[in-house]
């Protein structure tokens, strides 16, 4: 993924493997620097791990669903193996442009910028005086300007959405910190251009020379199977990624060890996609894709252990929305000395 926390290394907590939850978290950290630490639960990756969701139903604090039907199957190229339960992810005031689709067709110039509008739901956890620990479900809205050929300064900007109670635990006051709306310069640093339109356009369009790449890409000390499942997130949000290149992605995903396939999977704006999971920390964090286009639609994870996530079996306790990608002239101008490369 191209955004704040890949252009500041030295922000990032001491996470294995790389959450999303863990992600929001430093960007929190990047809005707010002075603020108490908030450090989010980190994920074992005994064999898997992955993405997140957002939390459905307006005016309830938690939404809890059942599993109903088989188990979950190893993943096989071919999707639709598992049924699973619709969920509304969000009430439509709270969703911007939910008949929104990404533009399958896009094909942004060098100069212009990738526009991406998202609505994002993560866990976080936040550690207090005496190692004290509190849970609750962190809410925004994202809109995010990227160069096309990453070599043009990007902006982001973030609303942030009242928080929701983590399944099971109250709101601490923390929830209530950040509010209004952020903005934050990216400036086009090598992160940036690692996930830029002009370098995806260029990947494989071929699974088995995907795959490669993706078990290619730099992963830190994980594991060879959790660095290439942390990569397709990477390269798929907040980016716009071609025709071709989404359904090999999408195919060498199905292909990494632990990782299964479930169909008719809702996203944050209740559109259905087809999740391709793993779990992780107790969650099946799972990033759906579009089943015909196999475009970006968003992420969801679900408890499956409740012991490890600390969560009733079967919480929706992440969700996001991929809501419109778009290409823009310009990106807005952001007045932000701590911007920089790290």
């Amino acid at each position: 993924m191209t955004d704040e926390i890949d252009l500041v290394a030295r922000e990032r907590p001491d996470v294995a493997p790389y959450s999303l939850a863990a992600k929001a978290a430093v960007r929190r950290r990047l809005a707010d620097p002075g603020g108490r630490p908030v450090r989010p639960r980190p994920r074992p990756y005994v064999l898997l791990a992955g993405g997140t969701a957002l939390l459905a139903a307006a005016g309830v604090a938690a939404v809890t669903i059942v599993l109903t039907g088989p188990e979950t199957r190893p993943a096989t190229v071919s999707p639709g193996v598992v049924r699973l339960p619709k969920v509304s992810a969000m009430s439509a005031e709270e969703v911007l442009g939910r008949a929104a689709r990404a533009v399958t067709d896009l094909s942004p110039r060098d100069d212009q910028f990738v526009k991406v509008s998202s609505q994002t739901m993560y866990e976080s956890t936040v550690v207090g005086e005496g190692e004290k620990e509190s849970r609750y479900l962190y809410r925004t809205k994202r809109t995010i300007w990227l160069s096309a050929d990453g070599t043009r300064d990007g902006a982001l900007k973030i609303d942030y959405l009242e928080p929701r109670a983590y399944p099971g635990w109250p709101i601490p006051p923390e929830a209530y910190r950040e509010k209004g709306t952020e903005w934050m310069r990216l400036p086009a640093c090598d992160s940036v251009r690692d996930t830029a339109y002009t370098t995806l356009k260029k990947l494989p369009a071929d699974p088995e020379k995907m795959r490669a790449y993706l078990y290619d890409r730099p992963r830190g000390d994980n594991p060879p199977d959790t660095g290439a499942w942390t990569a397709v997130g990477d390269l798929l949000r907040e980016t716009y990624v071609p025709a071709p290149q989404r359904a090999a992605l999408f195919k060498a995903a199905a292909t990494i060890p632990g990782v299964t396939v479930a169909e008719n999977i809702e996203d944050a704006a209740g559109r259905s996609g087809i999740g391709v999971g793993r779990v992780s920390g107790g969650v099946r964090e799972e990033i759906i894709f579009d089943p015909s286009t196999y475009e970006l639609l968003g992420e969801r994870g679900i408890v499956v252990d409740e012991k490890e996530a600390k969560a009733p079996a079967g919480s929706l306790v992440a969700s996001t929305a991929q809501l419109e990608v778009t290409a823009d002239d310009t990106a807005p101008e952001v007045d932000d000395p701590h911007a920089g490369c790290g």
